[in-house]
């Protein structure tokens, strides 16, 4: 086997494991935070403090989240306020993160009538009809208020730099002084 054979795998599993790390952190504050928000709700509304169903709902928008988080890094345009004072960038890039969830989870939906055996007209009908407004504005209000929570801490540590958040809420080793 020849360098440039062995070397491709090699590339494809550094950009793989790469891609996991970028993605790991915001996949897991939202599966925290969805299924959190699942049980809370389940507690509030339901006669049992568990569903199967919220929790494989919630898992996956978590997964989904976390994506759409790795790919609008990838835009320069989430970056406008890089040096701008800390509200600037954490109101913008969770206003960001917002829509583009909200796009998300309508392109989702449509995927869903296109695909749907009965044809495309009568799943919009079925849809339009089981639709909520409490329902779309509960999620997208609480999309918002995780990524704001999100976007703080890591523009924080990000003004702060690598490993001194961490430094202030748990100790341990000391990183150096600015």
């Amino acid at each position: 086997m020849n360098g440039v054979a062995v070397s491709r795998p090699r590339r494809i599993g550094r950009f793989l494991l790469k891609e996991l790390k970028l993605a790991l952190p915001p996949t897991i504050y939202f599966f925290c935070a969805f299924n959190l928000i699942a049980f809370v709700t389940n507690l509030l509304v339901q006669p049992y403090w568990f569903a199967l169903s919220n929790f494989l709902i919630a898992t996956g928008l978590a997964l989904i989240v976390g994506k759409a988080i790795l790919v609008t890094n990838e835009f320069s345009f989430i970056d406008r306020f890089r040096s701008a004072p800390l509200i600037k960038p954490i109101l913008y890039k969770t206003i960001m993160y917002s829509l583009i969830v909200l796009m998300v989870r309508l392109l989702e939906q449509l995927g869903h009538f296109l695909l749907d055996e009965r044809g495309f007209n009568t799943a919009w009908q079925a849809a339009a009809q089981s639709f909520t407004w409490r329902h779309f504005t509960a999620v997208q209000v609480w999309l918002a208020v995780c990524f704001l929570i999100y976007v703080g801490v890591v523009e924080v540590n990000a003004r702060l730099g690598r490993g001194r958040l961490m430094h202030l809420l748990f100790g341990g080793k000391d990183i150096g002084a600015n």
